[in-house]
């Protein structure tokens, strides 16, 4: 029998791929395109005048990405730095396309609600690493690359990377606010939320009322909502196996006492099983967060697309 696998477990990898592609892709030559763009010769940045070795003005073009004539404010690096460079920007890109393409997966794919009750710990360990990673490859290329942080702003080459570092502070801080302040909270749901004005529960709203931590302890029964917090039984809201803050409709026939004991109590409340729950504040936060940072991985592949084939 064949086994059918789900083509989405192939999608990260497919993101990767292609973010590959497109970067791995800029690395390439065009030495005619350049011999146009400077209307020099090629024997002005080669030892050849067919091409091959780089000159020492060659180099300065290279280091300055390429922008002619070149600025003296990029290095020009020996063939042991520039290895050790190489080696850096490799494993710059393979903590990008990682970040990125998480990005990309989870907000394209899964889409944000999967994590509104929570962060996996798996995108988060994945992300927070990636980001680190992508920040200390990013300071050390930038430092192996340019002599003064003039270059950052007085060279097209250095606007576009300032940008790039401008976008990167921007999701790191982004990151940081959700992973320790509105995770924390999306695991809670909305247990700390108030009374419904309308006196109709959604199964979300009514979870939150579990009777622990001083919460009042509230239970469905029939499309009716009872307050069974200062019940003796319902100590920290359980009742033998049963816990508050849910609907207890099917419970009921096999306890040793009937409905009337409920009824006692007076109903407080309906449940509507259909409503969908309200979204709170850190769910909110979530959603536009997320799909800022969606955006903005965006704009840095433009910028990143620009650098590379626009100047």
């Amino acid at each position: 029998m064949t086994t059918i696998r789900n083509p989405r477990k192939n999608i990260p990898l497919i993101f990767t791929l292609a973010a590959a592609f497109t970067l791995f892709a800029s690395l390439s030559y065009s030495i005619p395109e350049y011999a146009e763009k400077t209307k020099q010769g090629c024997k002005i940045c080669h030892l050849e005048e067919e091409g091959g070795d780089l000159s020492n003005k060659g180099l300065e073009y290279s280091a300055s990405g390429y922008v002619w004539p070149p600025s003296g404010g990029f290095r020009v690096l020996g063939p042991i730095k520039k290895s050790v460079r190489f080696f850096i920007g490799a494993l710059h890109i393979v903590a990008a396309f990682l970040w990125f393409g998480t990005i990309l997966y989870v907000h394209l794919i899964l889409r944000p609600g999967y994590a509104a009750r929570g962060l996996p710990k798996g995108e988060v360990a994945l992300g927070m690493v990636s980001m680190a990673v992508v920040g200390v490859t990013g300071l050390l290329l930038t430092i192996s690359k340019i002599r003064g942080l003039n270059v950052l702003y007085e060279s097209q080459w250095g606007l576009l990377l300032s940008t790039k570092i401008g976008f990167y502070i921007l999701m790191v801080s982004t990151a940081i606010f959700v992973v320790f302040f509105v995770g924390p909270k999306l695991k809670k749901g909305i247990i700390n939320a108030a009374f419904p004005k309308s006196g109709v529960f959604d199964p979300l709203t009514l979870s939150g009322f579990d009777g622990k931590e001083g919460r009042p302890s509230y239970i469905a029964y029939k499309g009716n909502v009872y307050d069974v917090t200062g019940l003796k039984l319902w100590k920290n809201g359980v009742h033998m196996k049963h816990l508050s803050g849910n609907d207890l409709t099917g419970a009921l026939s096999k306890a040793p006492h009937g409905e009337d004991k409920l009824e006692a109590l007076g109903k407080i409340g309906s449940l509507d099983a259909s409503l969908a729950p309200p979204k709170s504040f850190a769910q909110k936060a979530f959603y536009f967060i997320a799909y800022m940072n969606l955006a903005i991985v965006f704009c840095v592949l433009f910028v990143i697309a620009y650098w590379r084939w626009g100047i």
